[in-house]
């Protein structure tokens, strides 16, 4: 079984099917009976406004938002690009899908200039026997 945190008390568990250990199972339970409950008496809120009326930690409700416990509700400027103010790709990631690209794009750019200086140059014009320039590639 794979041990993780617990997104709760932080503490490490065995992870069987939940990311809440089973000593915070119940406080889970609680806290999503009382999120539904408010959605049942208020479906137009966002994620924002429950935290607040239920007094649950908005990261609570995101988690279960994001998990897919909770579905009616939105997130209010979460949906919004952090970058361009453009429509997010989800809740859990805040980009869009051109600021997205451009970062895996700065990625790449980083990764290759990292790899190139990485790389010994061999200078031209030095005067060295084929053994001794395979020992250097070697180490």
């Amino acid at each position: 079984m794979p041990l993780t945190k617990c997104t709760r008390c932080e503490k490490l568990f065995n992870k069987i099917q939940s990311s809440v250990c089973p000593q915070c199972m119940p406080d889970e339970e609680t806290d999503y009976d009382t999120i539904r409950e408010c959605l049942a008496d208020n479906p137009d809120v966002n994620a924002e406004i429950v935290s607040e009326m239920t007094g649950i930690n908005s990261k609570v409700v995101m988690r279960m938002l994001d998990s897919g416990l909770i579905s009616n509700i939105s997130s209010g400027d979460a949906s919004i690009c952090g970058q361009c103010g453009a429509p997010a790709i989800s809740h859990s990631k805040k980009l869009c899908q051109n600021c997205l690209e451009k970062l895996n794009q700065k990625m790449i750019n980083a990764r290759k200039g990292i790899q190139q200086s990485q790389r010994k140059k061999i200078q031209l014009g030095e005067f060295s026997s084929v053994r001794s320039t395979l020992q250097d590639k070697r180490k």
